[in-house]
C-alpha cells in the first residue's frame, strides 16, 4: 500500500499519510469505484473528496474551499500528533 495519499489543489496541504484513510477504504470505493492505492497512483484527491470519504459523505457533498483546506490541514496535524505521542 501507498504510504501517503498526494493531495490536489490544497494551498496547506500536498499529502496525507494513507493510515489516515485505511478505515474509510469501502467509502472510498463506493465513492470513486477505486481502491486507495489505485486513486493514489493516479495523482490523488482533492479536499473535498477526502473530506467525504472520511466523513462517510457521496462524493460531491463536499466542496473544496479554503476554510475545508484548513480542516484537513488540522486533521492531518491532529493525526500527527497522535502518532507523535504514542
Amino acid at each position: 500500500m501507498a504510504s501517503e495519499m498526494p493531495v490536489m489543489g490544497n494551498k496547506y496541504v500536498s499529502a496525507i499519510p494513507m493510515g489516515m484513510l485505511t478505515s474509510y477504504a469501502a467509502q472510498a470505493v463506493r465513492n470513486h469505484g477505486q481502491t486507495l492505492d489505485r486513486l493514489a497512483s493516479r495523482g490523488g484527491m482533492c479536499t473535498s473528496e477526502i473530506l467525504a470519504v472520511m466523513d462517510g459523505l457521496k462524493w460531491g457533498a463536499v466542496k473544496n474551499c479554503d476554510a475545508n483546506d484548513l480542516l484537513l490541514f488540522s486533521r492531518v496535524t491532529d493525526h500527527v500528533r497522535q502518532l507523535a505521542s504514542s
